[in-house]
């Protein structure tokens, strides 16, 4: 903060007051555009209003309404609980992040610094918006960081008269802290009533008042658009459709949804749920899977890798496979949904044949009843045992893996045609060629990167 001078707060003020007089005279000056030569009356009542606005949006005057109504009417608080209920009139709290969270652990104490939120009487968000502006986005530096720092010097850039413009930086600072010493909750806000020792004897409880945390699912919003709406990974995506140039990789945020709060008026709720147009996401909620990484077994008496055993390892593949051609549309973003639930379930095949490689010892395959093929792919380890020079020469000299090329290709289409009995005949020889090629390209991209898969 030593760095940032009183001419950068003052400059940034201004920036925002002009801002925020251009918006509110963007209708008046149309309609004062609009107005004919003989609407005199009129072109004067417009222009008196342009000139109140002109004054309404002076440092002084702007500054003493926010000061005095507008600090008056909103609550601030990193935790919000309008966001538990909307009609919900309890009080915001400012959450102290000192208390460490467990390992593996997020919440708002992960975070070095939680945005404030706002809500109250939607004409005085403004103040909010104040807040929010940026002094020195280099330094990252916003009003409400002068404001709680708390210099003298810089403080009278709130203002021409320097004691007044004190006076200022001490209510927005007052209002911010929201330091209330006993927060009221409300018939609207849910309980919990969390039991002491002797509870039950002595009826000795804490009740728990769940407050909505804002500041940390803003953050969290912001993050998951940054990695989905960025140029780079939009571009990523949409090169997919394009054969003349480059692929690149892309980020995806699967199994993601969303809640809205607020309905049409997110603002009712709070500043921070009115930027996301009242949207909050979720991540799906599932079990700890116990014991690590997913491992496939394979039996002995197994026939082939590709089997009902695989079908269930590669659930979500197929799910997201059979979800697409039930709807039955034929549209770019159906054929790309399609091909995304095809390479799931393919690395999902190559994902299970790297661990049985990684996990089982060479020559584990003389046991099993797999194909030649698979053996030769699955336990490329065992022709370097004596006494296996004859798989070790097989193995270099066959085409087994056209072999587990076309095995994919049958496996998936009678995957398909075993969901959809009554639609066999669109499985047929062009989804077999598809197949065969997304398994092609996949042995390619494995041996180029010498994964050792292939």
């Amino acid at each position: 903060m030593d760095e940032i001078t009183a001419e950068q707060v003052s400059a940034a003020i201004h920036s925002f007051l002009s801002e925020q007089l251009d918006k509110k005279l963007e209708p008046e000056q149309k309609a004062l555009d609009k107005c004919k030569a003989e609407d005199d009356e009129k072109r004067v009542l417009i222009q008196e209003g342009i000139a109140a606005l002109k004054h309404k949006y002076t440092l002084d005057v702007w500054m003493d309404d926010a000061a005095t109504r507008m600090a008056s009417q909103l609550k601030f608080g990193t935790h919000i609980s309008k966001g538990i209920h909307p009609d919900s009139k309890g009080d915001n709290v400012n959450f102290g992040n000192a208390s460490p969270l467990p390992k593996g652990v997020v919440g708002s104490q992960t975070l070095a610094k939680l945005s404030l939120d706002a809500n109250g009487n939607a004409a005085a968000l403004p103040l909010a918006a104040f807040f929010d502006a940026w002094v020195s986005e280099a330094d990252n530096i916003k009003v409400v960081d002068v404001i709680e720092a708390g210099s003298p010097a810089l403080a009278e850039a709130f203002g021409s008269d320097g004691e007044q413009a004190q006076q200022y930086v001490a209510r927005f600072k007052q209002v911010l802290a929201n330091s209330a010493d006993q927060p009221t909750t409300h018939e609207r806000n849910k309980q919990i009533l969390w039991p002491l020792n002797d509870s039950i004897k002595g009826d000795q409880y804490i009740a728990l008042v769940p407050l909505y945390p804002s500041a940390f699912t803003s953050d969290f919003f912001g993050r998951v658009n940054a990695v989905r709406y960025s140029e780079e990974n939009k571009q990523a995506r949409d090169n997919r459709k394009k054969k003349s140039v480059e692929q690149q990789s892309y980020k995806a945020v699967p199994d993601i949804a969303v809640v809205r709060l607020g309905g049409t008026k997110p603002q009712n709720i709070s500043r921070l749920t009115s930027k996301q147009s009242g949207r909050n996401y979720l991540l799906q909620s599932l079990p700890p899977q116990i014991g690590g990484e997913r491992t496939y077994r394979l039996n002995r008496e197994q026939e082939s890798l590709f089997s009902r055993h695989l079908n269930q390892y590669a659930g979500f593949g197929f799910k997201t496979l059979f979800d697409v051609v039930r709807n039955e549309k034929k549209t770019v973003e159906q054929r790309d949904t399609r091909k995304h639930g095809s390479e799931i379930i393919l690395a999902e095949v190559l994902k299970a044949a790297a661990q049985i490689q990684r996990t089982y010892p060479a020559g584990w395959s003389q046991d099993y009843q797999l194909s030649m093929a698979e053996k030769y792919w699955l336990d490329a380890n065992r022709g370097a045992l004596e006494g296996e020079e004859a798989f070790l020469l097989a193995r270099d000299t066959s085409n087994w893996q056209q072999e587990i090329i076309e095995s994919f290709a049958h496996w998936l289409n009678a995957s398909l045609r075993a969901k959809f009995p009554k639609r066999t005949a669109e499985f047929g020889d062009a989804e077999f060629r598809e197949w065969k090629r997304a398994m092609e390209a996949a042995i390619g991209a494995s041996q180029r990167a010498k994964e050792g898969v292939f």
